[in-house]
């Protein structure tokens, strides 16, 4: 019976020290960032962009949304690691528990990789399971396995986003799922007019032969379209409201 104690002593003695080991494992929030790209996989632009709308988002519903990067999850099970993470940064409000994790590891190499999307009770009937799986197979997952992380992270996040929004009936500005062009300088689109008018010209004037049979054809009727700026980096922050989760939510190798 002494021999039984002494051994179970030692085994809860074990479990003890791997849970603390874990738990040191788990990196530190950053302050005054919803983006937290421990992995140095991000461009600035992409994380200025996400954490602006986080910080959007936050303000207007009080739902938050985290983007976590690592490293290693060090052998621990994906869905569980980004669980306790909710809980170990408080993501989301305290009351409504609804953050939303968003986490990848990179250290593991090609195939090997995971990412996670995790989200507190608040928000399990918005982004239910099967829901958040079908996100990371469409938007995450063909971006990532053609090396475009930047562009896998943000149509990831737009998805998100989007439900999130709309489970708050948040109707401010909204990130796009697709991938962006930079925006064509001013004198750049004035030239391409240009070009095109006198193309068109020279077309309707039969190259500058003289006259054709017919009538002449006039200009276009008109260049539409616009091209609007984009918010980027947020300023204030506020802070981890304490949410909490039952283990909700998605994983997949990458």
């Amino acid at each position: 019976m002494k021999r039984f104690i002494v051994q179970f002593a030692i085994v809860c003695f074990s479990f003890l020290v791997l849970i603390r080991m874990a738990d040191a494992a788990m990196p530190t929030p950053m302050k005054n960032t919803y983006i937290h790209d421990f992995a140095n996989v991000l461009s600035t632009s992409v994380k200025e962009e996400l954490n602006h709308y986080s910080e959007q988002l936050d303000k207007g519903t009080g739902a938050e949304i985290m983007v976590v990067t690592v490293e290693s999850i060090h052998g621990q099970d994906p869905k569980m690691y980004a669980t306790k993470m909710i809980r170990s940064w408080g993501i989301g409000n305290a009351q409504k528990n609804n953050g939303v994790l968003l986490l990848a590891t990179f250290g593991q190499g090609e195939g090997n990789n995971d990412v996670v999307i995790a989200v507190g009770q608040g928000l399990e009937g918005a982004l239910p399971d099967g829901k958040l799986g079908r996100i990371l197979d469409t938007a995450f997952y063909p971006n990532a396995s053609a090396g475009n992380i930047d562009q896998a992270f943000k149509a990831t996040y737009a998805e998100v986003f989007q439900i999130v929004a709309e489970e708050y009936n948040w109707e401010e500005e909204t990130p796009t799922n697709s991938a962006e062009e930079e925006e064509m300088p001013t004198w750049m689109i004035i030239v391409l007019v240009v070009i095109v008018l006198v193309f068109y010209s020279i077309i309707s004037n039969g190259g500058g032969r003289g006259p054709r049979s017919g009538g002449r054809g006039g200009y276009p009727g008109g260049f539409g379209g616009g091209f609007g700026s984009r918010g980027s980096g947020g300023g204030g922050f506020g802070g981890f409201g304490g949410g909490s989760s039952a283990g909700g939510g998605a994983s997949r190798k990458f």
